[in-house]
């Protein structure tokens, strides 16, 4: 098992994330944190279209929980879940299950202890409204 950890400062410009080194593959499941209006969403739109080659617009899933983009990208917004059940009553579990499966995972603090990241992205503000701390964990 390797552990690579990188702490990135950079600004929020047109969603220009070439930078990040991050190249999701099957089976990935990238867990996004971070206080509202961090940037999850943003990296997420980044990840689908860019480095997946997606062309469809990447909305915030936060009232439909998670939208599915190709064949096995799932994007998921956790916020609005109450329980770990409400979790599996709108078939996560069955989707993080297959290993064919890509997940973007905004609010996951519901899967801690139940599923692991194999990319952990924590996103935090700073004093400058353009500029983010990004924590990167690649396992």
């Amino acid at each position: 098992m390797q552990i690579m950890q990188r702490n990135i400062i950079n600004t929020l410009k047109k969603e220009d994330f070439s930078w990040l080194p991050i190249h999701p593959k099957r089976g990935d499941r990238i867990f996004l944190r971070g206080d509202l209006w961090a940037g999850k969403t943003t990296i997420s739109r980044y990840l689908v279209s860019s480095l997946l080659g997606i062309e469809t617009p990447v909305k915030s899933p936060t009232y439909i929980y998670y939208n599915k983009y190709g064949q096995n990208i799932y994007h998921f917004d956790l916020y609005r879940l109450q329980s770990y059940d409400d979790f599996v009553n709108i078939g996560g579990e069955e989707i993080l299950d297959n290993p064919e499966n890509i997940c973007l995972i905004e609010w996951p603090e519901l899967l801690v202890g139940r599923y692991d990241p194999t990319i952990d992205i924590e996103i935090l503000k700073t004093n400058k409204e353009d500029e983010r701390e990004i924590h990167i964990l690649l396992v």
